[in-house]
């Protein structure tokens, strides 16, 4: 196994774990239930590149203006920022707030959206720390603003949608290969396989947990599904509270009247009859 890749975080040495590839590390950022897991995997085994997770700062945690005398210090290493449309990422949110976990729960669907919404780290106990937003989008509007404005600071950052890599992963990595400098860009004709199962979550201290996976459901990339599920009145909820640029920084310009085309009637029955 060659050298550990070494980069500065706040003005300290800090050595990223080898995968067990060769090559210079890369980050990985993203709010919870976005694909870093996913993308860690492919990254690693497909492009032969480190991922680096919790090192210097927090993979899910908004980023931190940390400074070098007038220069942002962003650790080093190229981000790749993994994203979920706003509807269906807030939905999975609100699954995972039920096991007490990263989310504090917080009542029914409708409570959830709308009240303070509390992001904790799971894996630094007792010294861990929390956030605290206005509701669930404001924390996805701060998460992916800031890193919008990383990259506008010229700092290289990669925005990379979770439904672009599931439903294209080939040509996806061909296009993180580019982002990444390699002088043979990966071959998209290369086939690239995703797991089916769920990934465990990981981070950069403890290993993998050995518990039984759940099947991976591709219809959970999928904007009809979530709209199904939520009801179009929840959806509208969190179509108000997204901000405009946010979503053209993560790819999603047309973001609203996607939502419009997708909507179905089992969406506006949910609305109709209160499911939640």
């Amino acid at each position: 196994m060659g050298e550990r890749p070494v980069f500065s975080v706040g003005g300290m040495e800090t050595v990223a774990k080898d995968a067990g590839h060769g090559g210079a590390a890369v980050r990985v950022m993203g709010t919870p239930r976005s694909g870093t897991n996913l993308a860690k995997h492919l990254v690693e085994n497909y492009l032969k590149v480190p991922v680096v997770f919790d090192q210097g700062f927090w993979k899910h945690g908004v980023f931190p203006a940390l400074m070098n005398g007038r220069d942002i210090d962003h650790g080093g290493l190229p981000i790749i920022v993994m994203s979920k449309d706003p509807v269906s990422q807030i939905l999975s949110w609100f699954r995972l707030a039920r096991n007490d976990t990263i989310f504090k729960p917080n009542g029914n669907l409708a409570s959830f959206l709308t009240r303070p919404f509390e992001v904790r780290q799971d894996f630094t106990k007792p010294k861990r720390m929390e956030y605290r937003f206005r509701s669930p989008a404001d924390y996805w509007n701060q998460f992916y603003f800031a890193m919008d404005a990383l990259r506008r600071a010229g700092v290289p950052v990669h925005f990379m949608g979770y439904e672009q890599l599931v439903s294209t992963p080939a040509l996806s990595l061909h296009m993180l290969s580019h982002f990444l400098g390699r002088t043979r860009p990966f071959d998209i004709r290369t086939g690239v396989e995703i797991p089916g199962h769920t990934l465990d979550a990981s981070n950069d201290i403890d290993r993998a947990g050995t518990h039984e996976q759940t099947p991976f459901d591709p219809a959970r990339a999928e904007l009809a599904s979530a709209l199904a599920r939520i009801g179009w009145r929840n959806a509208s909820l969190i179509l108000r509270a997204v901000d405009d640029d946010v979503l053209a920084a993560t790819g999603r310009a047309g973001f609203r009247q996607t939502c419009r085309e997708a909507v179905g009637a089992k969406a506006v029955l949910r609305s109709l009859v209160g499911f939640w």
